[in-house]
């Protein structure tokens, strides 16, 4: 679901930052391998092995492209895209589909006895007794108290993850601030601040740019002291990196802007917006089966597969989009949103 994985990297990082100020010191890296482990994470000491940037100068590849995935771009600042969106869909159209069928429910016991007052008697003429509607009344009452608790009870424990919640996590990159600010629902963190010095893509040792990119892209905020809690956040889509020199790319792209300036990196691709955008539900929900992405001998051989499991997209698609128009766009505080602006 959209912000589950969010909310669990949060409240990890809560507890971290808290264990390593009672113990007064950071985690080891045997530590850090136990703790995952104990969380069932299947890791190595190989998996934890990152490249970390002593500057951000460093030029990790002489390719920068944005691979299609800013939301906004400016002089001052850019934001990229996140993946939560593409794991959108069937949650959100049951989530829509229960809470319109308890409210149904409850709209209708309401008609129903607000017409027995004002007739005197039934849809089909039958006359009442003194009692019938307080009785109907009563009970418009009682069912209206009984869905308001099971929708906060669904809302709160389930589906605040899919719907009426955030409609994307924002990740914005200023360069004159030289911050980076991560804004995502308050259950999974809210609001936070980090210095650009401080952000590194997560990569393997081996950075041969033609080996298949078989991961997210991942982003992280390690603490400079003790008690601060980390972060970690998923960029792209499923598909955006199909190499590994993909995703150095896109990561150069972000480096040049904040190190080097706009002028040092290409013109946006394209510019997605904030808006629900059907484009962006049928590629969340399309890169997800690979024989859609075939191409030649296999491609023809896959048409009749896509027939089959035409079904199961269409709904997948109409999810995703329902998910977004059920959802809103976080703002950023004013003072972050005209942060590094010339006034």
């Amino acid at each position: 679901m959209m912000y589950f994985f969010e909310h669990g990297d949060y409240e990890t990082g809560v507890v971290r930052a808290a264990e390593e100020l009672e113990l007064g010191r950071k985690a080891t890296p045997e530590e850090s391998l136990a703790k995952a482990r104990e969380a069932g994470f299947r890791v190595d000491k190989r998996n934890l092995k990152i490249k970390e940037y002593a500057g951000h100068q460093e030029r990790l590849c002489q390719r920068a492209d944005d691979q299609g995935l800013l939301h906004a771009c400016n002089d001052t600042w850019l934001e990229v895209r996140t993946w939560n969106n593409d794991i959108r869909g069937v949650m959100a159209l049951l989530g829509a589909a229960a809470y319109l069928i308890i409210w149904s429910a409850a709209a209708g016991d309401w008609i129903h006895a607000i017409y027995l007052y004002l007739t005197g008697h039934r849809a089909d003429g039958s006359f009442l007794t003194k009692t019938t509607p307080m009785m109907w009344l009563l009970s418009a009452c009682g069912m209206t108290v009984m869905f308001a608790v099971l929708t906060w009870v669904m809302q709160r424990y389930f589906l605040r993850y899919e719907i009426f919640t955030q409609r994307w996590i924002r990740l914005r990159f200023n360069r004159k601030t030289k911050k980076v600010y991560l804004l995502r629902p308050k259950y999974a963190g809210g609001l936070m601040v980090f210095d650009w010095t401080l952000t590194d893509p997560i990569l393997g040792d081996d950075l041969d740019p033609s080996k298949p990119f078989l991961q997210w892209g991942v982003m992280g905020w390690l603490p400079k002291g003790i008690g601060e809690r980390s972060a970690m956040q998923f960029v792209g889509r499923r598909t955006s990196f199909k190499t590994q020199g993909d995703w150095m790319a896109f990561w150069e792209y972000i480096r040049r802007y904040m190190e080097e300036g706009p002028d040092a990196v290409p013109k946006a691709q394209t510019v997605i917006g904030y808006l629900p955008s059907l484009k962006e539900s049928w590629i969340s929900v399309t890169q997800w089966f690979p024989v859609l992405q075939q191409k030649g001998l296999a491609g023809k051989f896959s048409d009749a597969v896509t027939v089959l499991i035409l079904p199961l997209i269409v709904l997948l698609l109409l999810g995703n989009f329902l998910g977004q128009c059920l959802t809103w766009q976080a703002r950023f505080p004013k003072d972050i949103e005209h942060a590094g602006e010339v006034s």
